[in-house]
This record gives C-alpha cells, sequence and structure tokens, in this order.
C-alpha cells in the first residue's frame, strides 16, 4: 500500500506542476562529469601472491538536457556515462574487455512542489544523506579503501553486495535500479523525500514481473535481491550566526525471497540511517550510523546471525585551497547466511587535499586497518592488518 502510495504522491505533484506546459520550449544540454586517476602502496598482515603497488582510475561524462515551460515547470534527463570496470576478457563488445556503461539515466521535472525523478537514479538517502567530513576523499567515495584491502582481509564477498561495501554510509541496498524518486521544496532548512524501487535487480529498459526465487542452502554471503522497496527520509541543512548544521535519516523496507531450507526463513530488508554535522569558522565534526539489521539473512532455529551495522566519526579543517581531516570507521556484520560468526573492519583514516585550479585537486590518503573474522575456510586464517598510502588527481568539471 504505501509503495502505491508515494507513487501516486509523485504523480499527482508532478501533474499539478505541469499545467499547460510549452511544448516546444527548447532544450539546453550541459556537459560535466568527473575523474580521479589513483596510486596506492598496501603492506598487510596477509600479503600472500599479492604485490603492494597499483593504479586505478575512473572518467565519466554527464549529459543533462532541461527545458522551462512557460508556466514555470523545469523539465528534463540526465544520463551519467563512465568507462567501467571490467577486469574480464576481450569480448563481442570490447576489444580489451573494458567496457562503457550508463550508471545514471533518468527524466525529472521540478517545480513549486518539488522534484520528481523516473529511472536509473539514487535514492533519495544516498542523494542527500550525511555522515562525516570527508572532503579530502575523491568524489564522496566515502569506502574506496575496501577496494584496495578487499582481496586478502575478507571484506569483498557478500560485504560488497549487501550495501556495497561494509563502509558505505548511506543507503544503497536500491543498487541504484529503476524508481521513481521524490524531493520537497526545502522549508526552513528542511527536507523530506522518498522513492519506490519494484525490484533491486532490474533498471533501463528491463521488465522483470516474477516473484524472487528461493535463496539456494549454499553458499557464502547475503540475500541481495529485494523487491517492493519502500524508503521515506528526511535531512535538515541550515547556517545560525556563523554555526552550520546538517543533519539526516532515512528508512528504507522491502520484501525478500522465500526460503529452500525447511525451518529457516531470509529476513526482509530493514535498513536505517541517521548522521549529523556541525561546521565553523572551518573547522567541522560529524559522524553517521547505518544499520541492516538482519536484513537478507537467514536464521536457523540454533542461532542467530551478528546484526550488520556501521558507524563513523570524524573531524576535518578547512582553509582557502587546502583541506585536512580525520576519522574513524567501524563496520560489521554476520559475514555468512548459514553460518554463525561476525567478521568486522576497523579503519583510522587521515587525508589532505589541495585544490589546484578551479576543478582540480591533488589528495593523500593514509589508512591503517584491522579486519577481524570469526568465520573460516578450509582452516585458513581470515583476520588481517595493514597499512594503505594513496596519492590521486581528481578533476571534475
Amino acid at each position: 500500500m504505501n509503495r502505491y502510495l508515494l507513487a501516486g504522491c509523485a504523480a499527482a505533484a508532478l501533474a499539478l506542476g505541469a499545467g499547460a506546459a510549452n511544448a516546444q520550449a527548447k532544450f539546453e544540454v550541459k556537459v560535466g562529469g568527473d575523474a580521479y586517476f589513483e596510486g596506492g602502496y598496501v603492506s598487510e598482515d596477509r600479503d600472500q601472491n599479492t604485490r603492494s603497488v597499483d593504479f586505478r582510475n575512473r572518467f565519466r561524462v554527464t549529459v543533462t538536457p532541461t527545458a522551462k515551460a512557460d508556466n514555470g515547470l523545469e523539465y528534463g534527463g540526465r544520463i551519467r556515462m563512465r568507462a567501467s570496470n571490467n577486469q574480464g576478457a576481450p569480448s563481442a563488445t570490447s576489444a580489451n574487455g573494458r567496457t562503457m556503461d550508463a550508471d545514471r539515466g533518468y527524466i525529472f521535472a521540478q517545480g513549486a512542489f518539488g522534484q520528481v525523478q523516473m529511472g536509473v537514479t539514487n535514492s533519495f538517502n544516498d542523494a542527500t544523506y550525511i555522515t562525516a567530513p570527508q572532503d579530502y576523499l575523491p568524489l564522496a567515495i566515502y569506502d574506496g579503501i575496501t577496494s584496495w584491502i578487499g582481496q586478502t582481509s575478507d571484506i569483498g564477498g557478500g560485504l560488497a553486495g549487501l550495501n556495497g561495501s561494509i563502509l558505505n554510509q548511506s543507503l544503497v541496498v536500491e543498487n541504484n535500479a529503476t524508481k521513481i524518486v521524490y524531493f520537497s521544496p526545502r522549508f526552513a532548512g528542511l527536507q523530506v523525500g522518498g522513492s519506490y524501487t519494484p525490484r533491486n535487480d532490474s533498471s533501463h529498459t528491463d521488465v522483470n514481473r516474477a516473484d524472487l526465487a528461493p535463496v539456494a542452502a549454499a553458499g557464502r554471503g547475503f540475500a541481495t535481491t529485494f523487491e517492493d522497496m519502500v524508503e521515506l527520509g528526511a535531512n535538515y541543512s541550515n547556517t545560525f550566526g556563523g554555526v552550520a548544521l546538517k543533519a539526516s535519516a532515512g528508512y528504507y523496507w522491502g520484501n525478500a525471497a522465500g526460503t529452500s531450507t525447511v525451518g529457516a526463513s531470509v529476513e526482509d530488508l530493514n535498513a536505517w540511517q541517521v548522521g549529523a554535522q556541525v561546521g565553523y569558522a572551518g573547522f567541522s565534526l560529524g559522524g553517521s550510523y547505518t544499520d541492516f539489521g538482519e536484513s537478507g539473512q537467514i536464521q536457523t532455529a540454533t542461532s542467530d546471525n551478528e546484526k550488520s551495522r556501521l558507524w563513523v566519526v570524524g573531524a576535518q579543517y578547512t582553509a582557502g585551497p587546502i583541506v585536512v581531516g580525520a576519522n574513524y570507521k567501524n563496520g560489521k556484520d554476520a559475514g555468512s547466511l548459514y553460518t554463525p560468526g561476525s567478521r568486522k573492519l576497523e579503519v583510522y583514516e587521515f587525508g589532505a587535499g589541495y585544490t589546484v585550479a578551479p576543478g582540480l585537486t591533488l589528495q593523500a590518503q593514509y589508512d591503517y586497518f584491522k579486519a577481524d573474522s570469526d568465520l573460516s575456510t578450509a582452516a585458513v586464517d581470515l583476520d588481517n592488518d595493514g597499512h594503505v598510502v594513496l596519492l590521486r588527481t581528481v578533476l571534475a568539471f
């Protein structure tokens, strides 16, 4: 019922704002984007069959056609294209194993009623969440460290499947699948909104009306596919006497598949996030907490799994083109659908950035990480700790 109410409200707002729109309006097309190049050095306890140094980069281009009707309605669309991460062999679409994809593609309309987005886009919480200040990190990639340690620290796999990673600080379990999102106008610093996603594994031109298949009673990780996902959220931003205050809260729920295991059940999605930040005279302090409970896990009659949660706290100082900061991240979850246990990742992080010119930034980052797991595979100890040093160049245009 909630999903129909949300979709209906979004449609009604769009209809009220449309009125007698001018179909002959001319579109203005804006082109922007961003890119980064990053080099890293890793020294860790579990370093068997790994190198210490590697590079990575990403390039994205955003195209936004917009128009404005004579009644004030603004409308248009947006597509974001990127050089995607693909380590596979050459294929029919790419001679060297690399591809281009579109990770966003939606139409929108906005006016006095707020904004409605329809298509492949961020959830409301993912677009508006507040967490610890981390402007020394590239393009709001607050969990990028997991890419450098996930190969040997048991941090990938199911952790990467439920919410992007164990360190992701917003609610992104909807996987940017096709959805309807509503953003209200901002009143006295407060904005509310929500979204509805039919399935989080269906996007762009895909039509998938099938019920979710039961989760197989084997393997590791989480059940990561949900349907009829509804989100509600709010955020606040205001300034009082030079003190900047920001806060956010969001709640996401949805249905999981049935189970093929007698006496077990797959937990439905129930996730929430809260965050706050305060800033004054270049200093800022903040943090956030994200909780997925037992979402997507199979519970047996003999034991319960560890709940999935993440908390972050940090501070930074900005002076002109320079920003420096530090934070502590603590993520924990069950690590397996079928075996009692837990795994935990702690990260102590320090970073700095320098804006060389408008749109061009140099950044440096140091992380000490400690990964603990009481799950074992073939008697292999999955605990790990180590140091990561990253240097990068960021371009935004």
